[in-house]
């Protein structure tokens, strides 16, 4: 039996999960089908598995569709990632940006990259800018690159695919990607240097129609082949966009899932720490965010193990950690986050956790820790949401209550707010009243003894953690 309700179908593409959510126009979830995510190994670099995930979303289309009435179709995915096309489809495979590059590239980069103060975002090794993978292509590839009519970001393909026009979008193309320079609205220099400028088709606003699904896949997945395509929007940002339709616009938000995007729109940008992971998103009405930007959540996971825990038993360990003194020091992933030259460095001191609630307590510990540190550095004082894959744990949100004891903290009920943010793109033109589906939950934290002291001794001991430290009852780093 079909929902009679008219829908809006979310293809939430993110880097360790594709889901395909079905979403009413005030924001409310319907139904989710969520597969995991992984990346083509076979050709030659690691690719975003367009081959894979193409016919997923529309298999997932074909069942939601006897079911839902759905109307449009919006995508969104995780920064950093896109897909050089011509008029038929990809002219190369979608880099994956933990692809390893090849050995010329960072120096080449470095030669052509634009500056921190123009783009806002650091400069990182192998092809984590999409520029530095536009580069790679074009010099090592220079046939196929040749023939690219547009290089279009993740959700703007996918909206191609499906019978959209090729568009660029704001929040997806400033996703620290290096191609755009936030403060003069323009692209950046690197675009203009290297003659990139004839690929980024004409801008359309993430919640604008770009066409309707196209008569093939309307066969295929018995969709109405005048169901909208919209332009799509860059994950995080389609999750701080449903607090700006909620009227919330000018609370802290923090997007969690394999990495952790802080928003704090109060925060200039021009005095911007690049050695604290500081970053400038642009949101989908084209304003430049102050934000940062850590892989929290791949960390959490790399310290908390197979079977986490986040209920009360962590908080209740995280009291005995700190008191003997164990703390997990950055960084257990590549990326640095903001303790420049931590990268893959990350170690345990203090006696090791003994069980998976230790382990868990000890994650939820490190990624409050790093949160902490990100909210003073955004300058954050008013009331703090977290969404996304944090939003369902209870020990993290406690810890950042107990941190933050004069900022309102609340969590999301929903660890889908990137897809319902994404989803209330369709029709936000016609809207008038703030949406009223998204609802918070209040942290309350018992206080922790000691948890502020060991905060602070983290921070000192993570500032010199790119130098060996020993200790008499750890020595050796994480995992070894």
């Amino acid at each position: 039996m079909i929902d009679s309700g008219e829908r809006v179908a979310v293809l939430d593409l993110g880097k360790t999960n594709i889901k395909v959510l079905i979403a009413t126009p005030n924001g409310e979830p319907v139904e989710t089908l969520s597969y995991p995510n992984a990346p083509d190994t076979y050709g030659p670099y690691l690719a975003i598995d367009l081959n894979r995930i193409e016919p997923l979303i529309l298999d997932a289309l074909s069942d939601l569709a006897k079911r839902h009435r759905i109307r449009a179709i919006v995508a969104t995915a995780h920064g950093c990632g896109g897909v050089l096309v011509d008029a038929h489809g990809p002219v190369l495979p979608a880099m994956d940006y933990e692809a390893k590059a090849p050995d010329w590239l960072e120096e080449a980069y470095k030669e052509v990259a634009p500056a921190y103060g123009e783009v806002f975002c650091s400069l990182s090794g192998g092809a984590m800018r999409p520029a530095q993978g536009l580069l790679w292509q074009s010099r090592e590839f220079p046939g196929s690159f040749s023939r690219a009519k547009h290089f279009l970001l993740t959700p703007q393909y996918f909206a191609f695919r499906l019978g959209g026009r090729p568009v660029s979008e704001i929040s997806s193309l400033a996703a620290q990607c290096h191609l755009w320079n936030p403060l003069k609205a323009e692209f950046s220099s690197i675009v203009h240097r290297l003659n990139w400028r004839h690929l980024f088709p004409a801008f359309a606003k993430a919640g604008e129609v770009i066409g309707h699904l196209s008569p093939d896949i309307a066969k295929q997945t018995g969709l109405a082949p005048d169901v909208e395509i919209l332009a799509g929007a860059h994950d995080s940002n389609a999750n701080f966009y449903r607090y700006k339709a909620a009227g919330l616009a000018n609370h802290t938000v923090l997007s969690t899932g394999t990495w952790m995007i802080g928003f704090n729109r109060g925060r200039p940008l021009e005095d911007f720490s690049e050695d604290r992971a500081m970053v400038a998103n642009v949101d989908v009405d084209g304003e430049p965010i102050a934000s940062t930007l850590t892989m929290t959540g791949r960390e959490y996971a790399i310290l908390a193990g197979d079977h986490p825990i986040s209920d009360e038993r962590a908080y209740n360990a995280a009291a005995k950690l700190i008191a003997q003194g164990t703390l997990a020091l950055p960084s257990f992933v590549e990326d640095p986050g903001p303790f420049p030259g931590s990268g893959t460095l990350g170690k345990i001191i203090g006696p090791l956790p003994v069980d998976n609630i230790e382990k868990s307590a000890l994650a939820a510990l490190y990624s409050a820790f790093v949160t902490d540190l990100c909210l003073d550095v955004l300058g954050s004082t008013t009331p703090i949401v977290i969404d996304g894959g944090f939003a369902t744990n209870a020990t993290f949100g406690q810890l950042i209550a107990a941190l933050r004891p004069t900022q309102p903290v609340s969590m999301s009920r929903s660890k889908d707010g990137t897809a319902l943010g994404a989803g209330l793109l369709w029709r936000r033109f016609e809207r008038k009243e703030p949406i009223t589906s998204v609802t918070l939950d209040p942290m309350k934290a018992s206080p922790i003894p000691g948890l502020r002291e060991a905060a602070q001794r983290w921070r000192a001991f993570a500032d010199q953690s790119i130098s060996p430290i020993t200790t008499s009852n750890n020595p050796r780093p994480f995992g070894g």
